[in-house]
């Protein structure tokens, strides 16, 4: 090899708005040793077709942020470089023309208090006055926002771009990468002009992501759609005003915005989803500003929807039609972050590219570079999909995602394709009882039990199957149930040093004798939550792990990764091939006692103890411990058994009264024990921030992320409180109020179905009074009462009862 092979700290291959975005931000945390690899010019992928819009008026505070950081990326750029950023910002409209539509607007109208961003929930006049040639007989309601607009594709790369250069990072035009293989701890990237050594590599190439990835042994879940825009000959009424705002619409599944004195009207067909460059061979090396043949057919009907709305557009001339390709994924979020590769990272599948450029490459460069993010990232965590995302599932399902992307998102909406995926051993048992279903990585798990064939009502507040989770809730306080928990992670970790590999990655201790169980977080080096889970101490050398089914990939590579050199430890991940049911209840011990011969007092199998025990032929870890406040346990087996030991189960406990237990009362449940979830444990605080400190042991031992989590003074604390509410929950993320100021948002909620009360965790600033905090639901403020402990059960007995 070449003694004058170059290195560089990363390499991104990708010169679109992701890619130098990415760069550009990683220069701002101090890594400016970073090539940029383009194989043509700067945005000739998707990026320089965009139609660039940005938006204020979105229903999460993850991606109001995301937008908002890329406002303020972009602005700080053009000040910096004093290059124009084509920067238009003249609001907009975001209209709604149903009542699940005004209850999003009110949805929204939370995320704009959490982020100060200014906006106004108005009715017809007002979007009348905002833009008077727009027809408002059916307008409801609208967000009206103030500070957003439309951006300029590719003069703002560019601007970014300059600004990277500035800071002595490189960006190579026309150097296409050919390929990837592993040297050591670097990457060797072959390029068309010399080959690179890479500590890392950040892969931002949009369409080409695909075949770029099976370089690094990935397969990234990315589609490249087709979506049409249509710019209109000058409209007369443009000639001398100002310009218009930017007019959002799910009417016609798409937008209206003026491009310069013309009218531009965007279409996402809700009917059908044009694809290209399908994976796995990808878009064509040789494709350069590629574009499209307009297809009037399948957009026609929505755009004589946008032209009755706004009909000054109607009789004039399309002088331009822009038909390119747009990366979606399956479930419509971007891939931000490791991909599981080895310093291999993602920032690609990017829809809405210039709304989410700046602010996906804060978050990647924060997690490079610092170890952890602003915002908890999960949503973007590229290993969120498991191995159910197979070519047919990434293709099929980010179609559905397509074609329902102007859909209301109502709490409750599922995507329909490809349904059931995960057809495990009681998907036919539990549907033939009336089990509604709801997807959890794949895997069907029943949501409530109603009947059969029957379909899930949504909305915001308590829907038709409310008094179904009521049934279902009092049953198990009484008697007992089952829940199907097939979807959960599980871990086999073995060998003489797993024990040393948990117990230095884990706050708390692990347990010390055979047979017992602890609940353990494990810490980035910041000292923030990387993930929690629970292990079960088999033998000395030979641990069994439970978390969520989401964090499987992602918990199995944070473990596996923290194997040194030379240690003997063996990992099986079990979450695909093993189940799990949940039995909860007073009348547990007498159902398991018709089971097995095992003594099940609290002498020989105490609360968090397992043992291995064969229940109804099947080879079973019996688990005692409950999600739900009650005396309990989990039973793991393969999912081939699980069958038997579900009818075994019912065999047994009729004459007790047990019962299928559905998701919802589970939750219900599981808040009116004040039971964390993975909503208050996220990737952006620690276990201080949320009065966990009777889990995490210091004294003689170390753990990854200890000496941060000492160090820093938490600045939030979480509360546990009622809702003064009769018709509507908690469901997270919704702006926490003092006076009317946000001091705090809520992380998860749910009704509490056998006490009768409205629960949630408000995350607050410490220090905030607990007296007279209101939760803005749907725009509503509405009262709080935080309780020190949890409403059911508080000292903590029935886990531990005896009876």
């Amino acid at each position: 090899m070449s003694d004058t092979l170059r290195s560089t700290r990363v390499a991104i291959i990708g010169g679109g708005i992701m890619g130098v975005a990415a760069q550009y931000q990683l220069a701002e945390a101090g890594w400016t040793d970073t090539i940029l690899f383009e194989k043509a010019e700067l945005t000739s992928g998707s990026t320089w077709h965009a139609a660039g819009q940005i938006t204020h008026a979105v229903g999460s505070r993850v991606m109001g942020w995301i937008n908002k950081t890329s406002i303020e990326t972009y602005k700080k750029v053009e000040q910096e470089t004093g290059q124009s950023i084509g920067w238009h910002e003249v609001g907009g409209f975001r209209i709604a023309t149903t009542d699940d539509e005004v209850d999003w607007m009110k949805s929204i109208m939370g995320v704009g208090k959490l982020l100060d961003l200014p906006m106004e929930l108005v009715g017809p006049e007002a979007v009348a006055k905002g833009n008077p040639f727009y027809k408002v007989d059916d307008v409801k309601a609208a967000i009206q926002t103030f500070e957003d607009g439309h951006i300029d594709p590719s003069s703002v790369t560019m601007a970014l771009a300059t600004a990277t250069r500035a800071r002595g990072a490189k960006i190579e035009r026309h150097n296409q990468v050919l390929g990837a293989s592993r040297k050591g701890d670097m990457w060797l990237l072959r390029g068309e002009k010399g080959d690179v050594l890479a500590e890392h590599v950040v892969i931002a190439a949009g369409s080409y992501a695909n075949q770029v990835g099976q370089w690094f042994g990935l397969t990234i879940p990315s589609v490249s759609c087709l979506h049409h825009y249509l710019v209109t000959d000058t409209v007369p009424e443009f000639l001398d005003r100002p310009e218009l705002p930017v007019m959002r619409d799910n009417a016609f599944g798409g937008y209206i915005r003026q491009e310069q004195k013309s009218g531009l009207i965007g279409i996402y067909e809700g009917h059908v989803c044009p694809t290209v460059w399908e994976m796995p061979q990808g878009a064509p090396w040789s494709a350069e500003n590629e574009l499209f043949e307009a297809d009037y057919d399948s957009i026609g009907d929505f755009l004589m929807v946008a032209l009755d709305k706004m009909p000054i557009l109607a009789d004039l001339g399309i002088k331009r039609v822009v038909r390119g390709a747009i990366t979606h994924t399956p479930d419509g979020g971007m891939l931000v972050g490791p991909s599981g590769a080895p310093n291999v990272w993602l920032s690609c599948g990017s829809s809405i590219g210039l709304a989410w450029g700046g602010g996906a490459g804060k978050v990647l460069a924060d997690w490079m570079v610092h170890g952890e993010t602003e915002i908890n990232t999960r949503s973007f965590d590229p290993r969120r999909y498991g191995n159910f995302a197979d070519g047919v599932f990434i293709l099929e399902r980010t179609k559905d995602e397509f074609m329902r992307r102007h859909d209301t998102p109502c709490p409750g909406k599922q995507f329909h394709s490809l349904r059931p995926l995960n057809r495990h051993a009681l998907y036919d048992r539990l549907a033939a009882k009336g089990a509604v279903f709801g997807e959890i990585a794949g895997w069907e798990r029943p949501r409530y039990f109603g009947e059969v064939g029957e379909v899930e009502q949504i909305g915001w507040g308590h829907q038709n199957w409310h008094e179904n989770a009521i049934r279902e809730a009092k049953a198990t306080r009484e008697a007992a149930s089952v829940i199907d928990l097939c979807a959960f992670a599980q871990f086999e970790i073995a060998g003489k040093d797993a024990g040393a590999l948990l117990n230095r990655l884990s706050a708390n201790k692990i347990p010390a004798r055979d047979g017992r169980m602890s609940l353990n977080h494990l810490l980035t080096e910041q000292g923030r939550f990387e993930t929690e889970i629970t292990i079960w101490r088999i033998a000395e050398d030979h641990f069994f792990t439970g978390s969520p089914v989401a964090r499987s990939n992602p918990d199995f590579d944070w473990i596996k990764s923290h194997i040194r050199g030379g240690e003997d430890v063996q990992m099986v991940n079990r979450s695909h091939d093993w189940g799990m049911l949940g039995l909860s209840g007073p009348a547990s011990r007498k159902i398991m006692a018709e089971l097995t011969d095992v003594d099940l007092s609290n002498s020989n199998f105490p609360w968090l103890s397992g043992k291995e025990i064969p229940i109804a032929g099947a080879n079973c870890y019996m688990l005692r411990v409950s999600f739900v406040g009650e005396l309990g346990w989990e039973l793991h087996a393969p999912l081939d058994q699980i069958g038997a030991i579900y009818d075994a189960l019912f065999e047994a406990g009729e004459k007790y009264g047990l019962v299928d237990l559905g998701n919802y009362a589970f939750n219900g449940l599981r808040m009116e024990k004040a039971y964390l979830a993975s909503g208050e444990l996220t990737t952006d605080i620690g276990p201080f921030d949320v009065g966990l400190e009777r889990f995490v042991v210091t004294e003689n031992r170390d753990f990854v992320g200890r000496a941060a989590l000492m160090e820093r003074d938490p600045a939030w604390e979480l509360l546990y409180a009622e809702l003064h509410t009769d018709n509507i929950d908690i469901h997270g993320g919704e702006p926490v109020l003092l006076d009317g100021k946000p001091v705090g948002l809520t992380t998860s909620g749910g009704y509490g179905y056998s006490i009768g009360k409205s629960l949630g965790w408000l995350f607050v600033r410490k220090g905030t009074p607990h007296d007279g905090l209101k939760v803005q639901i749907l725009n509503r403020e509405i009262a709080t009462t935080v309780h020190p402990d949890a409403l059911f059960d508080p000292q903590n007995l029935h886990p531990r009862s005896e009876t």
